[in-house]
């Protein structure tokens, strides 16, 4: 067997100190939870039989299969636990009537099962009818906002309900409707009764007043699960129910202690019909839902400003080649899909409990949701992605060291395993230090979502899953990798490396729940981040995620357990069996995996390619040293005679070359020479002309022997294509000339003070390289210069008179030579610095594409 882990005994007591604190989660968060005082014993079946029975006693009858789910009221949820203890309120008989937080809702479609089937239903006819019982079953509300009216619309025994009186029956009426026409609501200021006879006529119109509005939606009060004696009508008036004027009776009930008082409207038809009845808990939080709302609207404009600057980040490192391409693209590749589908599972769920059938235009929506939010997923991610791997890896690369293993496809070893037991038991730790924080902090409480996850989205277990996954990945790379690894690039403190998790948490707050108030919601995303920032420091990213990612399916996924029959029990024990399989797996990799000193070294791509650009650069440095060292360090003392030479290369290492060499008599050998290409091979081959020349300097006869020998040297030597211009010459110090020979090289320029003429010397001359022997000494001349005072020669390759500025001129041949007649006075290392300065001018400071070399030769 192989040696486990040198932290055995740590990991093993986090091991078993994680499991303690899940049992320890399981027990008090099903206390401190809201969701157990639910009661959904009821069963989705029976409640469903029921709303559509009570739908078809009120007159609302529909083929089409209702849809129910059991929901929470979250706002009245929210305002009961700031105000009380909820649980022992809600325990309450009487309060559980008065504030149903839980209830079941039933959806159903006015309509026929042909008209369903047939795919009648759509956006803009669709007309659905909500029936809210309590949880045993009671109706608490009907909610009707199309107005539609039920069938049939005259009720006798709710009309006789208001009249006090039995003289209305429905079997002694062979035709209603003319009666149920002829009813009218007029009310007094004084609310009296205005009705004067309770004997209706059908063949006049028959006023009824407030009271008898009243009566007849008490009458309804007391056939739903609302305790009506309780309640006090505040007001009744009259308001256009579709076609027909009907009357909406407002209740109420109140508990001093609370804030939230129950308002119920009763809208009914004069006839008798039930139109609608719906109930609110106003509230005096409209200061708290002002906070809330600058509080998001303040955490949106950080959000924007921290995702304008991660992209300002991408630019910069992918202007630097920081990036690992590869690594960003399968993570957003993968995120691209991820993102996708769980939006349309969510999206084909609501469409088709809303309208039974697939639509065409629901499908042409559906493919440019899912493009764009592909499109969105995929760019954020690569962006979170390429900028997180490439700070952290820069400034604190061992925290990558687990990813950078599944990088390279190993699998089962042994960091891998450590990192999946330690995030899981960091989780559970979390999720029971998250409790302890609850229950410790006065006035905290949990805000549940209004559906179930398996209410809202088909395969729930996958989506939430998946979702949390991907969502929380991200997160943890903005908040670890990148704003961390940023720090961590400026300050190597451990405390201002864990604050800094602990800061964004606050701010950001990336957490699916509320947990009260703003205090209580900074406290306990603080001690999260402090959390995760001291396991982050301890540990590495891998390790965290899990921890974070555990912590929060933990409470994203406990309605499936704190409730029986939970819809959401499926998504739990995914979870739960999530969990396990990781336990598992990183038993066997810890067990069986491969070690470290096994695993290899992962390294980007774009280090290897810096690390080879940097080699390069070291070589070329070098090689650049070493050109230098074999041009002249210094140009030589002539008496009589002024000389001055410069040669800057266009890259670190290039094709000019120039020299100096000594001759017998005190006569002085110059040369200049410019090599094809540029780069290391020009340099080279610069360097094997200098040699070839010194060599051939000892045995001198003439400029064209010297020429026509290093040709031939050269050619045996060099690859065909390769060919150098060069002019040599011999400065006759005694006889004051200069005797030359050109090899296809720029021109020679010759002023002559005597005459303040500039001349061109051109002689025939093809390049070193480009011919044989025989060619080459027949195509060759010779030319001589006598040299007065103040006289001046200047030798030069073409990077001069082929500079390029900004608008793509050339410096030219003119431009030098008026340079040269202008500043005919100077000095010769004068002349030189005048030329640098007009090609940086003409120039703008655009790069240098070519080798400059200039010699200047001042005659005292």
């Amino acid at each position: 067997m192989k040696p486990v882990s040198d932290t055995a005994k740590q990991d093993l007591v986090l091991v078993v100190a994680g499991l303690v604190a899940l049992l320890l989660f399981f027990w008090l968060y099903s206390d401190f939870h809201p969701l157990p005082a639910a009661d959904n014993s009821l069963g989705e079946s029976a409640a469903r039989e029921k709303a559509d029975d009570i739908a078809r006693e009120f007159g609302f009858e529909s083929e089409v299969e209702p849809v129910t789910r059991f929901q929470t009221d979250t706002q009245l949820l929210d305002s009961l636990q700031k105000q009380t203890n909820f649980k022992e309120f809600y325990s309450n008989i009487r309060n559980k009537k008065l504030y149903p937080v839980f209830y079941w809702e039933t959806t159903i479609k006015m309509g026929s099962a042909e008209d369903s089937e047939g795919g009648i239903f759509n956006e803009e006819t669709v007309e659905t009818i909500e029936v809210r019982l309590s949880e045993s079953g009671e109706v608490i509300e009907l909610i009707n906002q199309d107005n539609i009216l039920p069938q049939p619309i005259f009720r006798p025994e709710v009309l006789n309900y208001g009249l006090q009186s039995d003289s209305i029956q429905i079997s002694s009426l062979s035709d209603n409707r003319p009666l149920s026409e002829s009813l009218e609501f007029r009310f007094s200021e004084n609310g009296l009764n205005q009705t004067g006879n309770i004997q209706l006529e059908s063949n006049q119109v028959n006023y009824l007043g407030n009271t008898v509005a009243q009566r007849m939606a008490e009458y309804y009060l007391t056939k739903s699960g609302w305790p009506a004696k309780d309640f006090t009508v505040i007001s009744t008036k009259r308001v256009p129910l579709g076609d027909v004027e009907g009357a909406l009776v407002r209740f109420e009930n109140s508990i001093p202690d609370l804030r939230s008082n129950v308002q119920l409207d009763v809208r009914i038809l004069p006839s008798g019909g039930l139109v609608s009845m719906d109930y609110s808990h106003p509230t005096a939080d409209e200061g708290d839902d002002l906070f809330a709302t600058i509080k998001t609207g303040i955490r949106a404009i950080i959000l924007l400003i921290g995702a304008f600057w991660i992209i300002v980040l991408l630019f910069i490192r992918f202007r630097l080649r920081l990036v690992d391409i590869k690594a960003a693209t399968l993570v957003a590749v993968l995120a691209g899909m991820i993102f996708p589908l769980v939006l349309t599972l969510e999206m084909l769920y609501s469409h088709l409990h809303s309208f039974g059938v697939i639509q065409t235009q629901f499908v042409l929506m559906q493919l440019i949701v899912i493009g764009f939010s592909a499109a969105v997923a995929t760019l954020g991610f690569f962006a979170v992605t390429a900028i997180s791997d490439s700070i952290t890896r820069q400034y604190w690369s061992e925290k990558l060291r687990t990813v950078d293993v599944l990088r390279v496809g190993y699998f089962n070893n042994i960091p891998v395993g450590l990192a999946i037991i330690r995030g899981i038991s960091f989780g559970f730790l979390l999720a029971f230090a998250w409790c302890i924080i609850l229950m410790l902090i006065p006035n905290s409480y949990i805000t549940l979502e209004a559906n179930f996850e398996a209410d809202t989205t088909f395969l729930p277990y996958l989506s939430e899953i998946l979702g949390n996954f991907a969502f929380y990945f991200l997160i943890a790379q903005v908040i670890f990798l990148i704003f961390t690894g940023l720090l961590r690039s400026r300050y190597k403190s451990t405390v201002a490396s864990i604050l800094v998790p602990t800061f964004l948490f606050i701010v950001v707050y990336p957490f699916p729940f509320e947990v009260g108030s703003f205090t209580t919601e900074m406290v306990t995303a603080g001690l999260l981040g402090l959390s995760l920032g001291v396991i982050y420091y301890r540990e590495d990213f891998l390790t965290t995620f899990i921890a974070l990612f555990v912590f929060i399916s933990m409470l994203s996924t406990a309605n499936g357990w704190l409730i029986d029959n939970s819809p959401d029990a499926t998504v739990f024990y995914s979870f739960l069996s999530l969990l396990v399989v990781g336990f598992i797996a990183g038993g066997y990799n810890i067990y069986r995996g491969s070690s470290v000193r096994e695993l290899p070294k992962f390294v980007p791509e774009y280090i290897e390619e810096l690390a080879q650009e940097d080699r390069i650069r070291q070589e070329l440095k070098i090689a650049r040293n070493v050109q230098q060292s074999f041009l002249p360090t210094q140009t030589p003392a002539v008496e009589g005679y002024d000389i001055a030479a410069i040669c800057k290369p266009a890259y670190e290492t290039g094709g000019d070359y120039y020299d100096f060499i000594p001759f017998k008599d005190n006569n002085l050998a110059i040369t200049i020479g410019d090599v094809s290409g540029k780069g290391i091979q020009a340099a080279f081959y610069m360097t094997f002309t200098k040699g070839v020349l010194h060599a051939l300097c000892s045995d001198y006869r003439s400029t064209i022997d010297i020429l026509t020998k290093t040709n031939n040297m050269f050619r045996n030597n060099a690859n065909r294509g390769t060919f150098i211009s060069l002019i040599f010459g011999i400065l006759d110090l005694q006889k004051n000339r200069f005797q030359f020979s050109r090899a296809g090289h720029n021109p020679l320029l010759y002023y002559r003070r005597s005459e303040n003429k500039l001349y061109e010397y051109q002689p025939e001359g093809i390049a070193i390289g480009m011919a044989g022997e025989e060619v080459f000494r027949k195509n060759i001349s010779e030319e001589i210069i006598n040299l007065e005072k103040d006289d001046i020669l200047i030798l030069f390759t073409d990077g001069v008179v082929e500079s390029i500025s900004k608008t793509n001129n050339l410096y030219g041949d003119q431009r030098l030579q008026k340079l040269v007649k202008r500043n005919y006075l100077l000095s010769s290392e004068e002349l030189l610095r005048k030329l640098e300065e007009d090609l940086e001018q003409f120039g703008e400071k655009s790069t240098q594409h070519d080798d400059l070399t200039m010699i200047v030769i001042k005659k005292k």
